[in-house]
């Protein structure tokens, strides 16, 4: 969705790094992100400690994993996964090493400055250019609509140089109506939703497409924004374990033991809870996220995977309900449902109830309730406008 442009501050030189650093208050300019990566160079010593804990800790496994393995040699058991795990363990520290004289050398920084020193300079040319124009009284719409244009290339660029994505992926040029009603679709989030029926169309509006007035009023989120899909996103990628995050093996050994001292004896039976209760024993909180991963690993489970037209379908509806949740929600409310709460129901409404148990619900009752009454609202609505899912509310308490 867009949101009402800010003003930003007059942007600064810095001499240090040789390029400019935009203290810009949207946190979706290539400025921002260009700020956030010198900051993260800056912090190079952290770098270094982190990568070096890692080579640590799968040195420490590698050498466990060998004792292991000429015990179980010696009793002539079968130790072809242990074999494959260590050659796996000495690639991880091979590439890890390389990425320390990489960080240690700077050369990683050296060529960020090299490669982004001419966008960032044309970028805030352009931004001073439009500043100027927008504080003349005088209509000078083409102007600024060529800055705009010249703005969107440049984070096309930078977006595609640096954070391997581009949000031009597709262009709108066709009329902007719905495919069911004739409609003009509503822009939520980067996405066109029909007020009507619901229809939900992943096309991502690119900025020469709106009139200068859009453009003047309303700040420009391209795809890569953290918003509520981006936070969506997040939760299935952690249930599939794709948060891209070693799991350290004394970490998976430490909740083992947690389990043993309770005399666990299936660790088959564990449950989310009972590795959120061992993980906040060992204070090892940073691994809240990666729950459903230790679980899939102690147990020897390939992460679960689902199918890219139910991951589609997932975001759609989730997309659908947005306007509904609006209109439904209490006055006064300021967060949105639960996700844990909304996936696992969305899960139900298409029948994959085996993976709704993996998104718990809220302990409080009284909160439940809250939300099982906003909720029934909303799949009353969506049953009328969308015949393609069969919503039903499947009431919690």
């Amino acid at each position: 969705m867009r949101k009402k442009k800010e003003k930003h501050g007059t942007p600064n030189y810095s001499k240090k790094y040789g390029g400019f650093v935009n203290k810009s208050k949207s946190i979706h300019s290539i400025m921002h992100k260009h700020e956030k990566r010198l900051e993260y160079f800056k912090n190079k010593d952290g770098r270094l400690k982190v990568i070096k804990d890692k080579i640590n800790g799968l040195k420490r496994e590698s050498n466990k994993l060998s004792k292991d393995k000429s015990y179980k040699v010696l009793n002539d058991e079968n130790v072809s996964d242990m074999i494959v795990r260590l050659n796996n363990i000495d690639i991880e520290i091979k590439k890890l090493e390389m990425e320390f004289k990489v960080i240690e050398s700077s050369e990683d920084e050296i060529e960020y400055l090299l490669e982004s020193s001419y966008l960032m300079s044309e970028y805030m040319t352009l931004e001073d250019q439009e500043t100027v124009l927008l504080e003349n009284n005088d209509d000078h719409s083409d102007e600024l609509n060529d800055i705009i244009n010249k703005k969107n290339r440049l984070i096309d660029e930078y977006m595609l140089k640096f954070e391997n994505k581009c949000y031009n992926h597709k262009r709108v040029t066709q009329n902007l109506n719905c495919q069911n009603c004739n409609v003009p679709y509503d822009i939520e989030e980067g996405y066109l939703v029909c007020s009507l029926c619901g229809l939900c169309d992943n096309a991502i509006i690119h900025a020469e497409d709106l009139s200068f007035k859009e453009m003047r009023d309303y700040e420009y989120r391209p795809q890569f924004t953290y918003d509520k899909m981006s936070h969506l996103d997040d939760w299935l990628r952690r249930f599939q374990s794709k948060e891209n995050r070693v799991i350290p093996q004394e970490v998976l050994d430490k909740v083992i033991l947690q389990a043993k001292k309770e005399k666990v004896q299936n660790l088959n039976l564990l449950t989310e809870d009972k590795v959120k209760k061992y993980l906040k024993r060992l204070n090892l909180n940073e691994y809240y996220d990666n729950i459903i991963g230790i679980i899939n690993r102690i147990n020897g489970r390939p992460p679960f995977k689902l199918t890219t037209e139910i991951e589609t379908k997932v975001k759609m509806m989730f997309q659908q309900i947005q306007k509904p949740y609006e209109k439904y929600k209490p006055s006064g409310r300021k967060n949105f449902l639960s996700y844990s709460y909304c996936i696992h129901k969305l899960f139900q409404i298409l029948g994959l109830h085996e993976f709704s148990t993996y998104f718990p619900l809220l302990k409080s009752v009284d909160k439940l309730r809250q939300q099982d009454d906003i909720f029934k609202k909303i799949v009353a609505e969506m049953s009328e406008q969308d015949k393609s899912v069969k919503w039903v509310f499947y009431p919690s308490v």
